[in-house]
């Protein structure tokens, strides 16, 4: 899986969040990308709840990622009310 961040400041913080899973920061020039290396169905679903997360919880838009030659968007989830008292 191929995370596309916005800068190497992103990126850095994506592979933070990801650190429980064997991911690697690659950068090209102008691009920053965090590329995880997913060899079981279960961390498919960790990765993605991590990313998920660090998405929602930084509150600065989308993140863009390549999984089996497929482009994705991930959006932050939005706020939840907190239940009535």
């Amino acid at each position: 899986m191929m995370i596309h961040a916005a800068s190497a400041e992103s990126a850095r913080e994506i592979l933070a969040a990801l650190s429980p899973f064997e991911a690697k920061l690659v950068d090209m020039g102008d691009k920053h990308m965090v590329v995880v290396d997913l060899r079981r169905d279960a961390q498919i679903v960790g990765v993605l709840n991590a990313l998920q997360q660090y998405v929602t919880e930084r509150g600065d838009g989308a993140a863009q990622l390549d999984f089996n030659g497929q482009r994705y968007v991930m959006r932050p989830e939005p706020e939840r009310p907190a239940p009535a008292a």
